[in-house]
């Protein structure tokens, strides 16, 4: 018997739940001490036109942290929430010197990753947990192993 994955408390394909989520994420400690982290490894790369993807990439407060501080990104965020895209687009519209795209897809898909190329950088923040169950961690992670360059 295939255990049950864990179930969330959220709907983040809700805009009202998805505005909840964005309105207390940052209250969360250490937060700032991680999308330092994130930069630092970023800017150490010695590579013009980076390609970074990132996973779970919610309203883009990663992404807005990492844009400011970082130009020349090609720069793409994979969600499967519509709503958490939209929230996303707002918070970066005036964020200039990079590329920003976005892809809706879930990470839990088989296929997430088909047609996607293959990327510089790799990063999630809090996404992973998303999974809802640890089995499937092994497969994510062979994914995220093949498109990297």
């Amino acid at each position: 018997m295939i255990p049950a994955d864990v179930p969330s408390p959220i709907n983040l394909q809700d805009m009202k739940d998805a505005r909840e989520w964005e309105r207390t994420a940052m209250l969360r400690p250490f937060r700032e001490n991680f999308f330092e982290a994130f930069t630092t490894e970023i800017s150490s790369i010695r590579k013009s036109d980076i390609d970074l993807l990132e996973l779970g990439s919610g309203p883009g407060f990663l992404a807005q942290y990492i844009l400011n501080r970082i130009d020349g990104l090609n720069f793409t965020l994979l969600d499967f929430s519509e709503p958490m895209h939209e929230l996303a687009r707002q918070r970066l519209s005036e964020i200039k010197g990079s590329d920003i795209h976005y892809l809706l897809r879930s990470f839990k898909e088989s296929d997430w990753a088909d047609s996607i190329n293959k990327v510089d950088v790799i990063i999630t923040n809090q996404a992973v947990h998303e999974l809802r169950h640890k089995r499937y961690a092994p497969a994510l992670i062979a994914q995220v192993r093949r498109l990297l360059k």
